[in-house]
């Protein structure tokens, strides 16, 4: 369902395609999944390997760094199975789960090894790349990554989070941190020395990958920032990862109320759907409908945004939409939004947007950005502003023709064959 996993499944299958034997390896991780392991099995005819990872992830040598994972081992082994000439990883942890570690061993077995990046957290700890209100520029800093943790993830205040930020800084020069004990304490004295461990990471993986790929630009210029050396990046931009024969829609003539909005994606709280929810409570039915896409989740976050819509006429949670659906019913609505709470690398849904035809009123956040042009192709609203996201989807109540100029400027996304044909080149087979 994540964008992540659906890139990697599109890729998986065009490289087949190409006459080319792809595998795909994943963790086991016991403590999550007691007694479901199995070696191998086939999705959509790709060939899934599992190794067994029997740590537990929340312990705190792993989070720390000080311990390495527990199925190494078993990574190795499977490697020595599978003797594969690429090895490309779609995502890291920092825990367990594939880690730096896995690239070092990937690299240390002989084959060429990549990394894509899907998500920031790579030059981020909180993901968000949001410094108060303001975008970050993303350089990585243990003061400033410290103090942003603190107040965006802590909910600290500036006039108590300051001095703390500067306190553990020197604290853990003296590695107070390794004598205490898991707790919430202990993470916050700690965070200086996870902001530089990101930083050396990142330094790990330009040295010990062939190539990261970078989805957009804006990253890119991120990595270089932090030092990462420009050979060792690619862009390889996002592309429409499914088999949807993409054609232009033509805008109605005449737009007319009321405005369908959609939202698709993970009901968590990094989509901020309570945003959508919220900034649609001052509409009527016959001025927008918002069509909600996404699975059921057994959290209080899903329930409470259910809940939160319980009077609102307008709102319909319409479930999981099989990925076969997407564009044709992104088609039959006017409008996607898109309230990201972080700074998504390149949201696929875009793309799907796009090729439904449609605009996209989204975050004002870097991965949004890079995609939509305000007033053009899309909207932009200030990062997590429920006040301002009501503002703009008044305009298109006030303008419905707005939505006939946003569709206009709509262009159809690249093709994932694009994608495809890129990494065969960097892969060099």
């Amino acid at each position: 369902m994540g964008g992540s996993e659906v890139y990697t499944h599109t890729l998986a299958k065009l490289q087949q395609q190409s006459g080319n034997r792809v595998a795909v390896i994943i963790p086991h991780i016991e403590y999550y999944n007691p007694g479901t392991f199995i070696e191998q099995y086939v999705y959509d005819g790709v060939d899934v390997y599992q190794y067994k990872e029997t740590a537990n992830p929340t312990n705190k040598a792993f989070y720390t760094g000080e311990k390495e994972p527990e199925g190494l081992d078993n990574f190795l082994n499977l490697l020595m199975k599978i003797k594969p000439d690429v090895i490309h990883f779609h995502e890291l942890n920092r825990s367990i789960g594939f880690t730096v570690s896995h690239v070092k061993i990937a690299r240390e077995f002989g084959a060429k090894v990549f990394i894509t990046m899907h998500l920031s957290f790579y030059t981020c700890n909180t993901n968000n790349l949001i410094k108060g209100n303001q975008l970050c520029n993303g350089k990585i800093n243990a003061y400033d990554c410290t103090l942003c943790t603190y107040n965006s993830m802590f909910k600290i205040p500036s006039v108590v989070s300051t001095p703390l930020a500067m306190l553990n800084i020197c604290l853990n020069k003296l590695s107070i941190e390794k004598l205490l004990p898991k707790g919430k304490l202990t993470t916050l004295i700690s965070m200086p020395a996870s902001i530089e461990r990101i930083k050396n990471e990142l330094n790990e993986l330009a040295q010990y990958t062939d190539q990261i790929i970078a989805l957009t630009n804006w990253y890119k210029d991120m990595l270089l920032l932090n030092g990462v050396p420009a050979v060792k990046i690619t862009v390889i931009p996002q592309a429409l990862a499914t088999g949807f024969n993409v054609e232009k829609n033509e805008p109605v003539t005449q737009a007319a109320l009321p405005i369908r909005l959609v939202f698709l994606g993970r009901i968590q709280p990094q989509k901020a759907v309570h945003l959508l929810v919220e900034a649609c409570k001052g509409f009527t039915a016959t001025e927008i409908t918002v069509d909600i896409y996404g699975k059921e989740e057994d959290t209080s976050y899903y329930k409470n945004c259910v809940a939160q819509s319980a009077n609102q006429t307008n709102v319909f949670w319409k479930g999981l939409l099989n990925r076969d659906q997407v564009v044709e019913t992104l088609a039959q609505c006017d409008i996607l939004c898109l309230p990201s709470m972080f700074s998504e690398m390149s949201p696929l849904v875009i793309q799907e947007a796009f090729a439904a035809g449609i605009p996209v009123l989204a975050s004002r956040v870097y991965g949004n950005m890079e995609h939509i042009r305000d007033g053009e192709n899309g909207l932009l609203f200030g990062f997590g502003s429920a006040v301002d996201l009501t503002k703009k989807i008044r305009s298109i109540v006030d303008d419905p023709q707005l939505i006939n100029k946003l569709k206009s400027n709509v262009k159809l996304p690249q093709q994932f064959n694009s994608v495809a044909a890129a990494y065969a080149a960097l892969y060099g087979y």
